[in-house]
């Protein structure tokens, strides 16, 4: 006879197993087409041009690297144009978001090669109808130079500034059933850190999206996001 102890455990388990299957995704989210970003991105918009460069601070790309297993495609180029500050750009793509598969946010990967990060905050750029794009914004400093950095990061149609909401998004998508795709875009420059400094970056960010592949607005801020951009498209004609 099943004593009441027993029963208890039973029900117990059988409440943890049914959570697990819950939280098991089994769809996936991509929100990149078949183009690649190389392909969706202009190398020239709003006064800034492509030049050849290695300034950037990138993922290390070795064949037994955690960045090759995390990020499907990595794009990195230098902006240069006349009366405006260099920007650094780098697009680092993850067809996969998961606990072990996650996107790393700057805060993390600029400290693994010696910089100090600080001045850490959230910032809004507005899109259009009341829309804003969240992003954050900080600054990197070695004893070589310092690196103001906005960025913004996308794990299915969520947009996380944080490592808690990164986290909390996976969580989402992990209980709608599915695992999403993820894109972290970080735009930089080698100046010092000023207001004026952070809003070119954000400048620079806004004339990229306008200008990009209309394909390449669901990647790189989400469903809703890329119809707000649509929409402010077409009122512009």
């Amino acid at each position: 006879m099943l004593r009441r102890r027993d029963m208890l455990l039973g029900g117990l388990m059988l409440a943890s197993s049914g959570a697990g299957w819950a939280l098991t995704p089994r769809n996936q989210l991509v929100l990149r087409g078949e183009k690649t970003f190389e392909e969706m991105i202009p190398t020239a918009f709003g006064g800034w041009e492509v030049t050849p460069s290695n300034a950037m601070i990138l993922p290390e790309e070795s064949e037994k690297s955690l960045a090759r297993q995390l990020y499907n495609e990595t794009l990195s180029r230098l902006y240069l144009g006349p009366n405006r500050l260099p920007v650094m750009l780098v697009i680092a793509y993850g067809e996969t978001q998961s606990d072990r598969l996650q996107l790393h946010r700057p805060e993390i990967c600029y400290v693994s090669v010696g910089f100090e990060v600080s001045g850490s905050r959230r910032i809004e750029m507005p899109v259009a109808g009341g829309e804003v794009l969240p992003m954050r914004a900080l600054v990197a400093r070695n004893s070589q130079r310092v690196e103001p950095i906005l960025y913004w990061s996308r794990i299915g149609d969520f947009l996380p500034t944080s490592g808690n909401e990164q986290r909390m998004a996976k969580i989402r998508t992990a209980l709608d059933g599915y695992v999403a795709d993820g894109v972290l875009v970080r735009m930089s420059t080698v100046w010092e850190p000023s207001e004026a400094v952070f809003a070119e970056l954000q400048a620079f960010a806004s004339q990229m999206l306008r200008a990009a592949d209309p394909a390449a607005l669901p990647a790189l801020v989400g469903r809703p996001l890329a119809t707000a951009f649509a929409g402010a498209r077409s009122a512009e004609g």
